[in-house]
């Protein structure tokens, strides 16, 4: 368990040098930072799985966090497009990576589903209001903030309802699954919050650089992705042990 804890703290300390780096422009250092923490966390959840894993949870999870590295890839690309076509690429690569992205709360959602299924732990009206409360957390900020997404407007709306669907589900069976087990209830509480706060400055940013792109919000965005993602592949050995 220590080699995680220390591959956590080493992981946060390369997303706070990538943090720094990169503001207010990204640059190839900083891509390759970048790629470092996500690699950490990739790395974190392969050694879970070889020595905690095996089962389908365990490889859904590990699948989401290389979906995540691919995402982060993505979405740092600024540096290899030359200026006439930076505008353009950096569009397609954001909604690509911002699908990479759903496409790991989706594995992220189909691991909770088949745990909750597996402890008969599902509570539908638990799950509709943390999902329906974060949904409306989000509108309301939108409206609040009189954010204009343009073009992202309705892949960032579908991302939205995945991403509070991933959380919901992961409270759900945090406080309705694993009873007894504390340690592995608050992780899968903290990491979906922390993912959302981490998503949502992202958001703030790409609807209103002016507003929002600065390295205070820089540091809040790196500084809960990466310790949620840390904390998704730890369920993997703490969810191996209980099981034992």
């Amino acid at each position: 368990m220590w080699f995680f804890i220390v591959l956590f703290i080493v992981d946060v300390i390369v997303a706070g040098i990538y943090a720094k780096s990169s503001y207010p422009v990204v640059d190839k250092k900083a891509f390759l930072l970048k790629m470092l923490a996500s690699m950490i966390f990739v790395l974190s959840g392969s050694v879970a799985f070889a020595y905690y894993g095996g089962d389908v949870y365990s490889k859904l999870i590990l699948s989401s966090l290389v979906f995540g590295l691919i995402g982060d890839a993505l979405l740092s690309c600024d540096p290899f497009f030359r200026e006439e076509n930076r505008k353009k690429g950096i569009l397609v690569t954001t909604i690509v990576g911002a699908g990479f992205f759903l496409l790991g709360h989706a594995l992220y959602i189909i691991a909770f589903v088949k745990e909750i299924k597996r402890l008969e732990a599902f509570r539908l009206p638990v799950f509709l209001i943390v999902w329906l409360l974060g949904i409306g957390v989000g509108i309301g900020a939108t409206v609040a903030l009189k954010l204009k997404h343009g073009k992202l407007g309705v892949p960032m709306l579908i991302y939205m309802l995945g991403l509070c669907a991933m959380g919901a589900l992961s409270i759900n069976l945090a406080f309705f699954g694993y009873k007894g087990n504390l340690l592995l209830q608050v992780l899968l509480v903290i990491a979906p919050l922390m993912f959302m706060t981490s998503d949502a400055t992202l958001g703030l940013k790409f609807a209103d650089k002016e507003r929002f792109s600065t390295a205070k919000m820089r540091y809040l965005t790196l500084l809960t992705y990466y310790p949620a993602q840390m904390i998704f592949s730890i369920t993997i050995i703490l969810r191996a042990l209980i099981m034992k």
